[in-house]
């Protein structure tokens, strides 16, 4: 039942990191294409990191025995589920600090991107038709293949983004789960392994509001995708130009 609610939780999180990424691309100096794909894909899948802590959550389950692996340092390092992970002053800093390094080299900027796919494929499986995704070695070749594309047409530059990506979707993570029953730690609280939470929030994870919350972030991303992204702003018009020349020809002279 867990996995469950979890699953339902996870792609809220995703959803809600690509709506906040396609809405701050304005922010972001990006002007081609594959680096502002990139921005909105880390921005949506960096949106499921907290919850590494878990071993029955979205993240965890990503790529089978790699990502359990992680997992594990994780809950130790975050002292529990809903620990330091899910501090929200300590959580985003300490992210932004490791892709900071990662994204120093080219090969470690590709890993970056890849779990960031890979999350967004995993958790987004109720908008991807097919079962695909949801298979661990599949998902890790379609993840580095897409990231290895993304550095190899532009993802590298200026890739100073990065660490704010990673940093944005965490925080978007923490603030979905303030709204929760369960609520998030109040800050460093989680270190003797017995956090203070902050307060139950208003909300139930699995409920059908939920699904309505993740529709709407999904019409945000692409109400977003549409006016910041010059290449698909462009495509989207062109087609419905030719849709309605093709609907309604212009009457002969």
């Amino acid at each position: 039942m867990h996995e469950i609610v979890s699953a339902v939780m996870g792609h809220t999180h995703a959803v809600s990191g690509l709506a906040a990424g396609a809405v701050t691309l304005p922010l972001i100096p990006l002007d081609r294409l594959a680096g502002q794909l990139a921005w909105v894909a880390c921005c949506g899948g960096m949106a499921l990191l907290p919850d590494l802590d878990h071993q029955s959550s979205t993240v965890t389950r990503m790529w089978g025995p790699l990502s359990r692996a992680l997992s594990v340092l994780v809950v130790f390092l975050g002292r529990g589920h809903r620990g330091g992970t899910h501090d929200f002053l300590v959580a985003p800093v300490f992210w932004w600090l490791v892709v900071y390094f990662a994204g120093m080299q080219k090969w470690t900027l590709m890993v970056v991107l890849a779990v960031a796919i890979g999350l967004a494929l995993r958790a987004c499986h109720f908008v991807i038709p097919g079962e695909y995704e949801k298979s661990w070695p599949i998902n890790l070749l379609v993840s580095f293949g897409a990231a290895w594309w993304l550095v190899q047409h532009g993802a590298t530059v200026d890739a100073d983004w990065l660490p704010y990506a990673v940093a944005l979707g965490v925080l978007v993570h923490i603030l979905g789960d303030a709204l929760t029953v369960g609520s998030i730690p109040l800050p460093f609280s989680w270190l003797d392994g017995k956090p203070n939470r902050m307060g139950s929030g208003p909300m139930t994870t699995g409920r059908w509001y939920e699904h309505v919350i993740a529709a709407g972030m999904v019409g945000v991303t692409v109400v977003g995708l549409y006016l910041h992204v010059p290449t698909i702003n462009g495509f989207v018009d062109q087609v419905g130009n030719a849709v309605v020349s093709t609907v309604n020809p212009a009457d002969p002279a």
